[in-house]
Order: C-alpha cells, then structure tokens, then sequence
C-alpha cells in the first residue's frame, strides 16, 4: 500500500470519527471515553482518544499531506 492510500485512508477514519463525537447526544462523555464500537478501524482507534478540535486540526493536515503528495511535494526528511 502507497502513501498516497495510507493518507486517505487515515483521512476517512478521521473524519467518521469526527462524525461520531459531533452526532454523540453526551459531548463530555464521547471526548473523555472510547467507546466499543466495533467498526472502527484499529490501526486508528487513537483517533477516538482526540478531541473535535484535535480531529479538525488533525484532518486539516492529513488533506494538506494529500495534496502534497498528489502535487509531488517532497517531505523535508527526504
């Protein structure tokens, strides 16, 4: 599997998560807790321990890194 794929796949779990904590009826309990919820993906279940606003941020920067990517940017380490 490429970067490219990691990227918008890690994209797509961000942004159900983000989903799940803005639906959830009990804000407080869904950004304190991880709740069972066996569709979620566990290579990303730390996404369940982010805040909305650490989802936000978080996605704003996996769609920077995706197009980035798409653009042939190279990554500073490289």
């Amino acid at each position: 599997m490429n970067d490219d794929e990691l990227l918008r796949q890690e994209l797509r779990s961000a942004r159900e998560e983000l989903v799940r904590k803005r639906t959830s009826e009990d804000t407080a309990s869904a950004e304190s807790r991880l709740p069972l919820m066996p569709e979620r993906d566990e290579a990303f279940i730390r996404l369940a321990l982010m805040s909305v606003e650490e989802l936000e941020t978080h996605i704003e920067r996996l769609e920077r890194d995706l197009a980035d990517l798409q653009e042939g940017v190279e990554r500073p380490d490289e």
